[in-house]
């Protein structure tokens, strides 16, 4: 049985799926047991094939290759959990991942993609009215969280949010739709820098001026005067956003004392590149590490990368199967003028991710939050772009 709509049991798996990705950012929801979370993605997935057949994607095919040739070369662990953690791997980036398609589960995805753009700005607007009303809420162990459940998760999703204002305030005429976009923009900006995340904060600046060079990719005049009106009301309005800035300024001056601005990262980082030195070819093993904190009951590990985590734990042929399709994406993307403002969109939101990717490791982490919104939104990209064309 084969047909290309979105089916009523498709619509409560996907609201399911939406629902259950709430828990992975919001702390105060209860917490889906694995076994069901995992579970519901291998249920949507088998469903929209039934429905749909598949083709696999020959593109990201030596990706999924690599996974497994980095775990038959290696003697892993076992309290890294690899077999729970490839089957959690491959039920979340199958579903909503670009590596299996069909009409239905293509069309499936992109309604949970468009959801889950609301969800984001609804997180952070709701984080700035509980800033607004009674600070104590929004504040933990990391600082400024909202109502997420750390202040880099809430960065990622502020700066997410600031692009896809951005995006609707072109893409609707309306004067009143361009205030209220506007306005979330700068809600969004305001918890970026309270967020105090330095990697989100750099990220979304990158993106911002992929998605200027896009819109006015033939009017340099125009985004002369856009790039000196931002820099005016930056300057204008310095008086009340730089007393926000103190995460950040306190994050700057701790690296300037200990002579690097990354310190927090230095030594993950150059932990990966041993892994990577010594086991060039298939890396450590997928989803491991040799050197640096572990846990050795959990297998719980900090990668400080998902760039080098990769590299380190699946070689430079995991690296490449990732890199190439992905570098194939933003280059479509960037020269590509058929996918219009919404391929300006997807550009911005990929440079956010694969410029975030240098700092945090959430890459092939199934159970975060960042994980799903990456492998999603590379699906998305892929269905633009038309990779295996």
């Amino acid at each position: 049985m084969r047909t290309s709509t979105v089916d009523g049991i498709a619509r409560i798996m996907l609201l399911c799926l939406l629902l259950m990705s709430f828990t992975k950012v919001v702390p105060y929801l209860p917490v889906i047991p694995d076994p069901v979370y995992y579970g519901v993605f291998v249920a949507s997935l088998l469903w929209m094939v039934f429905r749909g057949g598949f083709i696999l994607s020959y593109t990201w095919l030596p990706f999924l290759v690599a996974i497994f040739l980095s775990i038959v070369v290696n003697d892993i662990p076992a309290y890294f959990q690899v077999g729970f953690r490839v089957i959690a791997f491959l039920s979340v980036t199958l579903t909503i991942g670009p590596f299996l398609v069909n009409p239905i589960i293509t069309m499936w995805r992109r309604l949970l993609f468009i959801h889950s753009l609301t969800f984001i700005r609804c997180i952070v607007i709701f984080s700035f009215l509980a800033w607004i009303i009674k600070k104590d809420l929004v504040y933990g162990k990391s600082g400024f969280e909202g109502f997420a459940s750390q202040s880099m998760l809430l960065g990622l999703l502020a700066g997410i949010s600031l692009l896809y204002s951005l995006y609707r305030f072109y893409l609707f005429p309306r004067l009143s739709t361009r205030y209220k976009e506007s306005g979330i923009m700068v809600v969004s900006l305001l918890i970026l820098i309270l967020a105090g995340s330095r990697s989100a904060l750099g990220s979304t600046m990158v993106a911002v001026a992929f998605f200027y060079s896009r819109i006015y990719r033939h009017h340099v005049m125009r985004l002369g005067k856009v790039v000196f009106t931002i820099l005016c009301l930056a300057v204008l309005t310095s008086g009340f956003w730089w007393s926000h800035t103190e995460r950040l300024r306190e994050k700057m001056e701790n690296g300037e004392k200990s002579g690097s601005l990354t310190s927090s990262r230095d030594a993950l980082w150059e932990d990966r590149m041993n892994e990577f030195k010594a086991f060039p070819v298939f890396g450590v093993g997928f989803a491991s590490i040799v050197e640096g904190q572990r846990d050795q009951v959990t297998g719980t590990i900090e990668p400080g990368s998902s760039w080098l985590f990769i590299l380190s734990s699946m070689g430079i042929v995991g690296f490449l199967s990732f890199a190439i399709p992905v570098f194939k994406i933003v280059y479509r993307l960037f020269t590509k003028e058929s996918g219009g403002i919404n391929g300006y969109l997807l550009g911005a939101l990929l440079f956010l991710c694969l410029f975030h990717m240098i700092f945090e490791g959430y890459v092939i982490a199934s159970g975060a939050y960042s994980c799903f919104f990456l492998w999603l939104l590379l699906s998305e990209c892929n269905r633009v772009v038309k990779l295996n064309n």
